[in-house]
């Protein structure tokens, strides 16, 4: 563990890095990514300069450079999801009205709280989905995005309905707990094949990704799940504003003619038939298992192989976040030395440009000592002249030298030397 003063050491020089340059500058002489640094001014709470700082540094219309905050202990993560699951313990209800008065309020379908049971939530994400526009292939795409990770069409949802709760219930019934990961949990989610065959096709208008992760709490990790409707490519056509199935054209497409057919529309619809996965939010190519419905085995009959799984993935996982925590540290090591060695290269920097200042500096004060040194050798020579000069001139020619002498008045060679500096001066 560090201590205060490291911290505050840490503090101060990446502090003064990031307002002396922009990130992108400061993180390739770091040899670091700027999404590490930004992490890492986040973890020691350093303010960072907003966008058009750097621009208004240019024009010379810079606001001035912010002052280090006092560094704030924060408590545990567990201890900030423990009392947030204990503000939001139970599910809402609404209080019953006086008998005899009627609402003339809507009712809207409420956010689901994140200590409900696996059904509790799945019901409350059911309301909002069905409150939600629906796509031309038929899913839901809903606008509030604080729900369980299920991506279905509205004619996929009793199915979906059917295994989901049948897998809480076997889920809840061997100690386990499905709750939405927090957002400063700092999980991540892994995207699931949509299309049967394994193809990547772009269905991004159609389909909706969660704000926070689905998972299931199991030995004090999280597994995150997730459930797809997949998709099949199959001659369509346009009913309604709604792409479905052509059952002519499939059946034509199917015959010994097939060549000849032509151009047909082809779209990947959604097929009826579901794709489950479990994953590990704490890697991003970290374990997975999918589980997929076919045509002879559904997702249900598939539960007790999910649940060993599950089982199985708590000791990968616990190294996986192990490897993740040395990677971590070692990444923080790594900054913490290039930060010191920065910091070497800013002092030598600095002295040889304290040094470099100086000495110029003092050369111009040297040229300016031998110009001055000749302006008066030239205004004693020229009263010498004047002596010599014709009587009647000698007034005039002794007002334009003073005239003269008046206009070349100026900051002198040991006025300047007043205000020099040494290179010890310049560095305090």
């Amino acid at each position: 563990m560090r201590n205060s003063a490291q911290i505050r050491n840490e503090r101060q020089s990446l502090h003064q890095l990031i307002w002396s340059e922009p990130v992108q500058q400061a993180a390739l002489k770091l040899g670091v990514t700027e999404q590490f640094l930004i992490a890492k001014c986040v973890e020691l709470q350093i303010p960072r300069p907003l966008e058009g700082y750097w621009r208004a540094v240019e024009k010379g219309a810079a606001p001035p450079v912010p002052s280090l905050p006092p560094y704030k202990l924060k408590e545990s993560n567990h201890l900030r999801t423990h009392s947030h699951e204990l503000l939001n313990a139970g599910v809402e209800s609404e209080q019953p009205l006086p008998t005899g008065l009627k609402s003339n309020r809507k009712a809207r379908p409420k956010s689901p709280s994140r200590s409900m049971l696996g059904a509790q939530l799945f019901f409350a994400t059911k309301a909002i989905l069905h409150n939600s526009p629906i796509t031309q292939l038929g899913y839901y795409k809903p606008s509030k995005r604080k729900l369980l990770d299920v991506n279905v069409s509205d004619t996929g949802m009793s199915g979906a309905e059917a295994f989901l709760l049948k897998l809480f219930a076997a889920v809840e019934k061997n100690g386990l707990r499905v709750r939405l990961a927090e957002m400063n949990e700092s999980l991540r989610r892994r995207d699931i094949v949509v299309s049967e065959d394994g193809s990547r096709e772009f269905l991004y208008p159609s389909l909706w990704k969660p704000s926070s992760e689905s998972v299931i709490c199991i030995d004090g990790l999280n597994v995150g799940f997730s459930l797809v409707e997949m998709t099949e490519d199959v001659p369509t056509k346009e009913v309604k504003g709604r792409y479905v199935r052509d059952e002519k054209m499939i059946d034509w497409s199917r015959g010994k003619n097939s060549a000849h057919l032509g151009y047909y529309s082809r779209r990947h619809i959604p097929c009826g038939r579901f794709r489950f996965q479990l994953y590990s939010p704490y890697e991003p190519d970290g374990w997975h298992q999918v589980f997929t419905q076919t045509k002879s085995c559904g997702l249900i009959s598939q539960i007790p192989q999910m649940i060993k799984a599950l089982r199985a993935a708590v000791p990968i996982m616990k190294k996986e976040i192990e490897a993740q925590k040395e990677r971590a540290e070692a990444q923080r090591l790594r900054l913490e030395l290039q930060i010191i060695e920065y910091e070497k290269r800013e002092v030598i920097r600095r002295n040889e440009e304290a040094y470099t200042n100086s000495v110029s500096e003092l050369q111009g004060i040297m040229a300016k000592w031998t110009e001055d040194m000749r302006v008066e050798q030239f205004f004693i020579d020229a009263e010498m002249d004047i002596q010599n000069c014709d009587p009647a001139l000698q007034d005039k020619l002794r007002e334009r030298l003073k005239a003269a002498r008046d206009f070349m008045q100026g900051e002198t060679a040991l006025q300047r030397l007043l205000k020099w500096r040494t290179p010890d001066e310049r560095l305090k």
